[in-house]
């Protein structure tokens, strides 16, 4: 499913840094529009591509030193959900874990291993539309997938090394249509849209993000489809 855009940012991709939309004929509330690098006003959202992408913390990251303040979804600190894993984000698996610190490669600086976690799924897993539900362990066995088995390996991947990394869905513009899309973020400090199937650090400003989380949530995307109209106000 795919939405029209009345313009066309085709040779942009990857270098758009501030992008707003007016977001038509929906309801908005309860999606998670508000916060990091995006801000809504009315039925107007702003996307801004984060220029900050370092860290003062070393991995791992200790969920427990940092308390988990009320605050927008982008700027609140991770919580130990966020470094867990789950049963499609196997973090723990033995598998995967030495495939993360075999990335890694020692490196404790969190923007550097987030950098190079986006250039090694891009380049390690063929791109190719997948219908099935995908886990990590999955994903990384079989080499291919398109943004979820990007996503869910980028994140239990990041998990394992101690990089707190949550599951981002909403749309991305790709060739002058809005595509549902699927993307991880990854806490620098704030939390940073990143995209390995499109190899973007930080992820450019045509990444629209509606929710935050698993499938449970993702699920929620239905109220957009076949209803959601948009238009670009501005691009730069």
């Amino acid at each position: 499913t795919a939405i029209a855009s009345n313009v066309d940012l085709t040779g942009a991709a990857g270098r758009v840094t501030r992008l707003v939309v007016r977001l038509r004929n929906v309801e908005l509330e309860g999606f998670d529009l508000e916060g990091g690098r995006q801000s809504l006003r009315g039925d107007t959202l702003l996307v801004r591509r984060e220029d900050r992408v370092r860290a003062e913390y070393t991995l791992p990251y200790d969920a427990g030193r940092h308390a988990v303040e009320p605050g927008t979804l982008g700027s609140v600190a991770p919580g130990p959900g966020t470094l867990a894993p789950t049963p499609l984000i196997q973090a723990a698996d033995p598998r995967i874990v030495a495939a993360a610190r075999e990335i890694a490669g020692g490196e404790s600086r969190p923007e550097v291993v987030a950098r190079r976690l986006t250039s090694w799924v891009h380049e390690r897993l063929r791109k190719d539309i997948t219908l099935s539900v995908p886990s990590a362990v999955q994903v990384l066995e079989m080499g291919q997938g398109d943004c979820n088995e990007h996503t869910v390996l980028y994140v239990a991947l990041a998990r394992a090394l101690g990089l707190p990394a949550r599951t981002a869905v909403g749309l991305v513009h790709i060739g002058g249509r809005f595509y549902y899309h699927a993307w991880p973020e990854v806490w620098l400090d704030g939390w940073v849209a990143v995209d390995p199937t499109l190899d973007q650090f930080p992820a450019d400003a045509m990444h629209l993000r509606f929710l935050v989380g698993g499938l449970a949530r993702q699920v929620e995307l239905i109220r957009l489809i076949g209803r959601l109209d948009l238009d670009i106000v501005s691009a730069s």
